[in-house]
């Protein structure tokens, strides 16, 4: 039979040609409802937890819990948001609970997490443990494997000191830097942040926080301890509301142990942010508005230790008063933990005279308290232990 090449090409192109009309013709797919983040923890105390969540559609905001199976309670914000946030209260304290989240769209359309577990701030006279790392920006791979090391200590809590994305205007990266690759221990644990310059203070770090007003700076109780984030990048002035705060609340606080965590460091030894010394300037040996501003703060009022990031790499001072190594009963340890996953940086050529120990590479630190003993065990992204000290009160 012979085949009509000119009637055949004719055929095919009015067949195509209906195939794109219709296509042409169909309404566009409307999105589905579904987490663009799943839920994290926040502030706790022994009786509350605040728990966040995101979706890409407007929703509601339902949060199922209960200490055992099934989930008998139920906390619920009718309000479509895409962040949701819902502090649930009345909880026992130090107990674990089971919990997920529960998100419904105008069209009836639900998503639901998985299964997650989470525990209340335990008792003033109970041991504790957190984790303390920073500067996780940039590249979310390296982060990840650090987070799946935090998540395997099983901290009650973890305090990042800042520079959580590598600008925070730009919403996506909030998502892919930060909260994907640590919803590992995220979903599990409360997590603190101290906010860093690569914030900028912007928006979505309110947005994605829920910690107590500022949110910018803040202070809590867990366990026998005080917390205090500061943020570095704001005035430090004496009269400024910031200074004012902290200083009452150091001067007021009754806790056993008193903390700071804050992103810029007062002490370091970091071989370029504060001169070149691979090439002769001469450094500061860390951010000098924050050593007038805030050390003599922290000496007079008695904190342990501060935590700082900002430098991508750790380091550990002697404990430090007036300028000089002192007894450990005298003086403050600052603990540089910037090894969460941004680029490493070099150190200054030879050694400071407030250094303790040092270590170029991505890092977390494990800090143990129990009554009067304190441990910090510093642990780089194989998992390998290679800091330790000890205080005793």
């Amino acid at each position: 039979m012979k085949v009509n090449k000119k009637l055949v090409s004719i055929l095919l192109i009015v067949f195509f040609a209906s195939v794109i009309f219709a296509q042409e013709k169909q309404p566009p797919l409307e999105p589905y409802l579904q987490f663009l983040v799943g839920p994290y923890l926040q502030h706790s105390t022994q009786t509350t937890m605040a728990i966040m969540w995101e979706t890409n559609l407007l929703s509601n905001s339902v949060v199922e819990y209960g200490e055992q199976l099934p989930l008998n309670n139920r906390a619920q914000n009718d309000e479509l948001k895409t962040i949701h946030e819902i502090i649930l209260t009345g909880l026992a304290p130090e107990t674990k609970y089971f919990y997920r989240v529960i998100s419904q769209d105008k069209k009836g359309d639900y998503v639901a997490s998985k299964l997650f577990t989470f525990q209340t701030a335990v008792k003033e006279e109970s041991a504790f443990s957190f984790v303390v790392l920073g500067d996780s920006r940039t590249y979310p791979e390296t982060f990840h494997r650090v987070a799946a090391r935090v998540f395997a200590e099983r901290p009650n809590f973890v305090i990042h000191v800042g520079d959580v994305v590598s600008n925070g205007t730009k919403k996506e990266q909030w998502i892919r830097e930060y909260l994907q690759p640590a919803s590992v221990f995220m979903s599990r644990f409360s997590t603190y942040v101290a906010i860093g310059n690569h914030e900028r203070n912007a928006h979505w770090y309110y947005d994605y926080s829920s910690y107590p007003k500022p949110e910018n700076y803040y202070s809590f109780r867990y366990g026998s301890a005080d917390f205090f984030i500061v943020d570095t990048n704001e005035d430090l002035t004496p009269d400024s509301e910031q200074m004012k705060w902290l200083k009452y609340g150091l001067a007021h606080s009754k806790a056993k142990w008193k903390f700071v965590a804050h992103h810029h460091p007062p002490y370091s030894s970091d071989s370029n942010d504060y001169g070149d010394t691979f090439n002769g300037a001469i450094s500061p040996l860390g951010d000098l508005k924050v050593r007038k501003a805030l050390v003599p703060l922290y000496e007079k009022y008695g904190v342990d230790i501060v935590w700082v990031g900002h430098i991508h790499n750790y380091e550990r001072t002697f404990p430090l008063r007036n300028g000089k190594v002192v007894a450990e009963k005298d003086g403050v340890i600052y603990v540089q933990s910037g090894g969460g996953g941004a680029e490493l940086e070099p150190y200054a050529p030879t050694r400071s005279w407030f250094t303790a120990k040092l270590l170029e590479n991505w890092q977390y630190c494990l800090v143990t308290i129990y009554g009067n003993a304190l441990r910090m065990m510093a642990y780089d992204i194989d998992g390998k232990m290679y800091d330790f000290f000890e205080i005793k009160k």
